[in-house]
């Protein structure tokens, strides 16, 4: 068991205190607020800096008035996203009207119901209601998740998540890979976050610069025979949110590590397709290259 120190009690007391407020707020008026707070004093941290950098080199002929401005979608959707995801509970009620999924969304769901599937998910939009929509469309859907550094909000971000993610919550580091492995059959399926640096995983092209890349969701997606889905949930405007999938194409041939590699290739080209479309939606802050 980790250690709790004073400051992890003091960061846990405010972020308690902040979605205390937020739960007396109705839903768009919670959403809106913390978006507009993220927008205001986020851009000057030093965070600001990183996503500015990241997006001259994603981006060289757009003016760095229109860098930042993207910068403010960005923090503004974070915000909103921190308030959404503690009040996911209140989404539940309002799925028919708040989220929208497309026709081929839907074929998706029927492939997910007969042979499972691993969906493979970035932080665009609003990335934490996935586990309310796959109990809305009826399959059991777990989620593979990063140990946070507080001991406090780790243990409380799991309990929340547990609450839409009716497949279970498994946290990296804790045997999550065979728990995920076993997860996956038919009406089950898991949700891996696949933007994020792995420096131990596969160099893949993003955005012209070789970022280093996961490649556990193909590699599971192969191994079960289970579709590899991306998946994002993007942001129409304030809390309505459209459903985007795409079964990426799995090689089957002879030599296994080939087929994880070019699935990933293919993942990534999805997520870079998404993010150009809406590049205020996509977390440009984290350290995705190096």
């Amino acid at each position: 068991m980790r250690k709790v120190t004073l400051a992890h009690r003091v960061e846990y007391a405010l972020l308690m205190s902040v979605i205390f407020i937020l739960r007396l707020m109705p839903l768009h008026v919670a959403s809106a607020f913390m978006g507009w707070i993220w927008r205001s004093l986020a851009p000057r941290l030093r965070r600001q800096k990183r996503a500015m950098a990241h997006l001259r080199l994603a981006f060289p002929d757009k003016s760095d008035n229109e860098l930042h401005a993207i910068t403010l979608g960005m923090w503004e959707n974070l915000g909103r996203t921190f308030a959404e995801s503690v009040l996911a509970d209140r989404f539940v009620a309002r799925m028919d009207e708040l989220i929208t999924e497309p026709k081929n969304y839907r074929e998706v769901v029927e492939e997910i119901k007969k042979s499972g599937g691993v969906i493979v998910s970035l932080h665009s939009g609003n990335w934490e209601l996935g586990g309310a929509i796959s109990s809305h469309n009826g399959f059991d859907c777990s989620v593979v998740m990063q140990k946070l550094k507080n001991p406090l909000v780790h243990d409380y971000m799991v309990r929340k998540r547990a609450e839409t993610f009716s497949g279970g919550v498994f946290v990296k580091g804790d045997r999550a890979g065979m728990k995920a492995l076993t997860s996956v059959h038919g009406g089950k399926a898991v949700a891996i976050m696949g933007d994020l640096r792995d420096v131990r995983g596969s160099s893949i092209d993003f955005f012209g610069r070789p970022a280093p890349t996961n490649s556990f969701p193909a590699r599971l997606a192969r191994k079960k025979g289970a579709p590899l889905i991306g998946l994002r949930i993007r942001r129409i405007r304030d809390i309505h949110f459209e459903v985007q999938a795409e079964i990426i194409p799995m090689p089957q041939t002879d030599d296994i590590e080939d087929d994880i590699l070019k699935a990933t290739i293919a993942e990534q080209a999805q997520f870079e397709a998404w993010i150009r479309q809406a590049p205020e939606q996509w977390m440009w802050a984290h350290r995705r290259w190096g």
